[in-house]
């Protein structure tokens, strides 16, 4: 099945990359990082990764300029609206990004890496676990278990699919009325259970439509 299809435009995807790699340690080459991005470093990243709350979020610096800019390349889309409302949809998602240590650049969701069987035996998240991130309902524990969920995953991702999913939970989450095999949670149940082609017994149809409930 083909990825979901992103709702941030090439531009800001790129942002995104840019964004992330300017909090990564000062050994990679930054050089090609816009000018505005060039001051950020570990520090940076390691106070994001102390925060547990929006506001904690919205009080930081890079925070603010991942989010700023987002929306100003946002154009008209009302997805990016210049409202508070944004920036603390997209303080979270900078949060959660501050825990990976690795963009693997693969355009696959973090589902798939979740749902993959380490050795050919167990997977990185176990389906209870992946069962109770599915069925969250609340920013709060969402992005917490997100966190959690990232540290199973290795510290790896995509970093700009993981964005633009964690961004589009969060719409959906305020849209309920959206169609629901082109939401996040299909996308990523159809992922942590068929990834890798694997055929485990939780691969069967209903219990991803268990899932999804």
């Amino acid at each position: 099945m083909k990825p979901r299809k992103f709702k941030m435009s090439e531009r800001q995807r790129q942002w995104v990359r840019d964004w992330w790699r300017s909090l990564q340690p000062r050994e990679q080459d930054k050089d090609d990082l816009p000018g505005e991005l060039r001051g950020q470093g570990r520090s940076d990243r390691a106070r994001l990764r102390r925060c547990m709350t929006a506001e904690e979020l919205l009080s930081n610096s890079a925070t603010l300029l991942f989010a700023r800019r987002l929306i100003a390349l946002g154009g008209d889309s009302k997805t990016f609206s210049d409202e508070s409302r944004v920036y603390e949809q997209l303080a979270w998602v900078a949060g959660a990004l501050a825990h990976v240590k690795e963009d693997l650049d693969d355009d696959k969701t973090l589902a798939s890496h979740l749902g993959k069987a380490s050795g050919g035996e167990r997977r990185a998240m176990s389906e209870l676990r992946f069962k109770a991130l599915q069925a969250t309902s609340t920013t709060e524990d969402y992005f917490l278990q997100i966190r959690r969920a990232i540290q199973l995953a290795g510290k790896k991702a995509d970093v700009v699919r993981l964005a633009d999913d964690l961004l589009s939970w969060q719409l959906e989450q305020r849209h309920s009325a959206s169609l629901a095999s082109s939401g996040v949670k299909f996308h990523w149940a159809y992922d942590y259970y068929l990834s890798g082609g694997q055929k485990a017994d939780a691969d069967k149809p209903e219990s991803i439509k268990e899932n999804l409930q």
